[in-house]
C-alpha cells in the first residue's frame, strides 16, 4: 500500500514538468553531448569530459544485420544533411545506479546495496513488484521503508534478476547507499535526415551516463527547440561549448533508439533541404570538407576543415581525425567545441561523417565517424 501511494503522486504532468527543470548545458551536466580526447596516438589513453564517454556500453552497442550494412553502402541513397543544433531529452528504461556510497549508522559504516550484490551500471526496474517511475519516487520510496526489506527487479546487461536490499536509518533517513538516475538533456546537432525511412540520425555517438559510462537505455526522449545563448571558446585543455536553453516546451519529434553511433528518431515536421549522396567508408579520402555547423541564431552554416587521417573505417566510431581550418570559425569557437557533435562533414559535396569528439590538447582537431556506421545504426 505505501509502495502505491507513493507511486500515485507520480504521473506525465510531473513527469513534463522534471523535462522543464534539465540543466541544458554541456559541460558539467547530467548529458555531455561532445567526448573530449586528450591524446591522438602514439600509446597516449584517451579521456573523456565527465558526463559521458562515447564508447558505449556493450549492453546496448547495436547488432548490424546484412540488409542495414548494404543500405549504408547505397551510394545511390541520399540524405539530407541538417547540421542543425538542438536540445535533446532522453529518459531512461528503469532508473540507473550511477554510483554507490556507504552510510553512517550508530552501528557503524556500511552499503546495503553493495551488500546485496547491487552494481554500478545496473538498472532498477520494479520495487517489491511496482514499477518504478523515476528517481524521486524511488526515493520517497525507500525513505517510508522503516526498515524493511525491498525486493528489486534488477537489469545487468542482457540479464534481469531479483535481490533484496534492506535500508538502514543513517542520517535522518532511511537510505540503501545508491546514487541513481532516471534522464539527462544537452544540446547535441541533428546530423541528416533521411527521407526514404522518414528518420533523423544525430551526434554521432550515444548518450552515455556520466559516472557509469555505459550507453543509456532509452525508455522515451525527443528532440526540442533551443535557443543557442552563447559560445565558451575552446584553447588547448580547456574545451569549449555552445551555451543554450529550452526555447519553449514544444516537441520537434520522438526518439525511437540511443545507440553507439548515435541517437534516432522521427521529426514532427520532414525537414526541407537539397539532398546529397553519402560516400562510402572506402570513399572517404584525406583532404579538405566541409562542416555544416550551427553556432549561433543564424543556423546551419558550411565551414572550412579537412580529413587529417582515416584512423578506421570499419570499427564503429571514431573512424577519422579531422580538423577545423575555416578563420570564421576558428574566431568564434576555437575549433570544435560541445554541441557540434553531430555536425554532419561533406566532402565533394556528399555526405561523408559526422563530428563526434574534440582533443583537449588541441580543440582544432577531433574525431569524426563514417556516415555509412550512422546508417547502419538507424532502427
Amino acid at each position: 500500500t505505501r509502495m502505491k501511494a507513493f507511486w500515485k503522486q507520480w504521473n506525465k504532468g510531473a513527469a513534463a514538468k522534471a523535462v522543464k527543470l534539465f540543466a541544458l548545458s554541456v559541460g558539467a551536466t547530467a548529458l555531455c553531448m561532445l567526448g573530449c580526447l586528450g591524446f591522438l596516438s602514439g600509446g597516449k589513453e584517451p579521456s573523456a569530459l565527465e558526463a559521458s564517454i562515447f564508447n558505449g556500453g556493450k549492453e546496448f552497442a547495436h547488432q548490424e544485420d546484412s540488409a542495414a550494412a548494404a543500405a549504408a553502402q547505397d551510394t545511390s541513397r541520399q540524405v539530407i544533411p541538417l547540421g542543425r543544433a538542438s536540445g535533446i531529452k532522453l529518459f531512461t528504461d528503469g532508473v540507473i545506479v550511477a554510483s554507490l556510497t556507504e552510510i553512517s549508522t550508530e552501528e557503524g559504516v556500511c552499503c546495503p546495496a553493495a551488500e546485496a550484490g547491487i552494481l554500478p551500471g545496473d538498472y532498477l526496474l520494479q520495487a517489491d513488484g511496482q514499477d518504478i517511475p523515476d528517481n524521486g519516487a524511488l526515493a520517497r520510496y525507500i525513505g517510508s521503508s522503516q526498515g524493511e526489506a525491498i525486493s528489486f527487479q534488477v537489469r545487468r546487461e542482457d540479464q534481469v534478476f531479483s535481490v533484496e536490499v534492506t535500508p538502514v536509518y543513517g542520517e535522518g533517513s532511511f537510505k540503501t547507499g545508491m546514487w541513481v538516475r532516471d534522464s539527462a538533456a544537452g544540446i547535441g546537432t541533428l546530423t541528416f535526415y533521411d527521407p526514404e525511412s522518414g528518420l533523423f540520425a544525430g551526434l554521432g555517438h550515444g548518450i552515455c551516463d556520466m559516472d557509469t559510462n555505459g550507453v543509456m537505455a532509452l525508455k522515451s526522449g525527443e528532440p526540442a527547440p533551443i535557443t543557442l545563448s552563447g559560445i565558451v571558446k575552446g584553447e588547448a585543455n580547456s574545451p569549449g561549448q555552445l551555451r543554450g536553453y529550452f526555447s519553449s516546451d514544444e516537441s520537434l519529434g520522438t526518439l525511437l533508439a540511443n545507440r553507439e553511433t548515435g541517437v534516432f528518431g522521427t521529426l514532427n515536421q520532414a525537414p526541407t533541404g537539397t539532398a546529397v549522396e553519402i560516400l562510402a567508408r572506402e570513399e572517404v579520402e584525406v583532404g579538405p570538407v566541409q562542416l555544416l555547423a550551427s553556432i549561433d541564431e543564424n543556423g546551419p552554416q558550411l565551414y572550412e576543415g579537412e580529413i587529417k587521417e582515416i584512423v578506421n573505417r570499419d570499427q564503429q566510431t571514431k573512424n577519422l581525425v579531422v580538423q577545423v581550418t575555416d578563420p570564421r570559425l576558428l574566431e568564434r569557437t576555437g575549433g570544435i567545441v560541445q554541441g557540434m557533435s553531430g555536425a554532419p562533414i561533406l566532402q565533394n559535396g556528399k555526405l561523408a561523417g559526422a563530428i563526434t569528439h574534440v582533443f583537449t590538447e588541441d580543440p582544432t582537431l577531433g574525431y569524426g565517424i563514417c556516415i555509412a556506421n550512422m546508417l547502419e545504426g538507424m532502427p
